[in-house]
């Protein structure tokens, strides 16, 4: 029962920013709070892809409740577009969180969500520069 307590409080701490996870060194405590892991976007791409794939095998788990329990052929074609369908989401998400991944090292940034801009005046001519995530780099 405590590892299911641990794991449902280590979840909630992921998903607000005013929480540590539990069995936390006190050093870790303050900094641990003040991360915001939402603000991630692969942090936000996964989970909402586990969400999706969770509901796409709810769904046919109840589907396959519904077929004809005579008809084993209807079982085995449903099983194999499920699979395949899953298995090509899961290409998918795993193919842009690895690509976000590698934007992020080449260009030494964060994937935050936060949306910044700066406005600087250059002989009388004012420029406005939005998406700016960091030194070098934006977004056009």
């Amino acid at each position: 029962m405590n590892s299911i307590k641990n794991i449902v409080l280590t979840a909630a701490s992921f998903l607000s920013s005013s929480k540590a996870p539990p069995n936390t060194p006190l050093t870790d405590v303050s900094r641990l709070t003040s991360i915001n892991h939402m603000e991630s976007k692969k942090f936000f791409i996964v989970l909402t892809s586990v969400a999706i794939l969770a509901f796409f095998y709810f769904v046919s788990v109840g589907i396959m409740f519904l077929l004809p329990q005579n008809a084993p052929e209807f079982v085995s074609g449903f099983v194999t577009i499920f699979s395949k369908t899953i298995e090509i989401l899961a290409i998918i998400i795993a193919s842009y969180v690895g690509a976000q991944a590698v934007v992020d090292l080449k260009y030494k940034s964060s994937s935050s969500a936060s949306l910044e801009g700066t406005t600087e005046t250059v002989d009388e001519v004012t420029v406005i520069q939005t998406n700016i995530k960091e030194e070098g780099y934006e977004l056009r």
